[in-house]
């Protein structure tokens, strides 16, 4: 399945706070070209994860709860109730119409691609999202 919207959000919201160290909701919807209402959502499921912690007053907004080298992929998806899944047949209670006693080839494999691609989400820090990559190093040419 493709990164859903909400995951996008989530991550552009996170991106923001990473660079700005604290910011109101407004001020994400803004920097991220988000609607508000939609930053509001995912920011309070953040908070209610404690991957954002928020202010209140004139000096409030928003602010990462955990340095983002400890944060991952999967944790943030998973604090929005999201999840990306190679086919749908990774779905918990999915009942495969090909083999409904669960011995579907295609399932299985997908079931191993999906270990491989959670377990990439796990390691996945936050920080390496939002850091700009290293240069590449020129190598001479040799004629």
């Amino acid at each position: 399945m493709l990164v859903t919207r909400e995951m996008d959000y989530t991550l552009r919201i996170v991106r923001a706070l990473y660079h700005a160290g604290q910011l109101s909701a407004a001020a994400v919807a803004q920097r991220e070209h988000m609607p508000k209402a939609i930053t509001l959502k995912l920011l309070k499921q953040l908070s209610g994860a404690g991957l954002v912690e928020s202010r209140r007053g004139a000096a409030g907004g928003y602010r990462l709860a955990k340095d983002p080298a400890e944060m991952t992929v999967y944790d943030l998806l998973e604090a929005v109730g999201e999840r990306i899944l190679v086919n749908r047949c990774q779905q918990g209670g999915y009942c495969c119409e090909n083999n409904e006693n669960g011995g579907c080839g295609l399932c299985v494999e997908f079931g191993h691609i999906q270990q491989v691609l959670d377990n990439a989400l796990r390691r996945a820090p936050l920080s390496a999202l939002f850091e700009p990559p290293e240069p590449a190093v020129a190598l001479p040419l040799s004629l």
